[in-house]
């Protein structure tokens, strides 16, 4: 099931879209196969809000919160270093993680997308993804940290993810954030 944890949260991170919103239901499906409860609630109640939205409502709230927001964006190396040079380098060591373990990406993203980091954690052992979400869960828990402040119900997959993290050994605390 790390596959599909992983692969969820990655996909209902990413910018919205028509086909995210029809696949919901589905989504909704594979939700109630997750034996983790915790997970599977917060994955639930994160389906509920953004099917209570419409396809606008969903992407502008998306645009206010990631595109808009230093604390809030989704790539895990830009909280630390921001547009410093060392983060080009930090990238370029993140590619090539990947790709020492068969994972190609693509030059549509930037390697420290969170959606991307997630959907190669979903395709490698369970040691693997945690080595990389331990690398860079301290800025992961500050992004979610920052989301709780705002009320801002994406920190339903946040705490999703965490409760897997968790559940895979992996234990990083709100405190440990950035």
């Amino acid at each position: 099931m790390n596959s599909t944890i992983y692969q969820l949260i990655s996909f209902l991170l990413a910018y919205p879209n028509q086909q995210m919103k029809e696949t919901l239901p589905e989504i909704r499906e594979e939700v109630e196969d997750i034996s983790n409860e915790d997970v599977a609630e917060n994955l639930r109640k994160f389906i509920q809000k953004v099917e209570d939205m419409s396809l606008d409502e969903w992407v502008t709230y998306y645009i206010d919160n990631f595109d808009f927001g230093r604390v809030t964006n989704l790539y895990v190396t830009y909280l630390k270093l921001g547009e410093q040079r060392e983060r080009g380098l930090e990238l370029l060591k993140l590619k090539k993680y990947y790709e020492a373990h068969g994972f190609e990406v693509t030059d549509k993203e930037l390697p420290d997308y969170l959606p991307l980091l997630l959907e190669f954690c979903a395709r490698v052992p369970i040691e693997t993804s945690n080595e990389l979400l331990e690398m860079h869960g301290k800025t992961i828990a500050e992004i979610q940290k920052k989301l709780r402040e705002q009320h801002n119900f994406y920190y339903l997959l946040f705490d999703a993810l965490f409760n897997q993290m968790e559940a895979h050994g992996l234990h990083i605390a709100a405190e440990d954030a950035v």
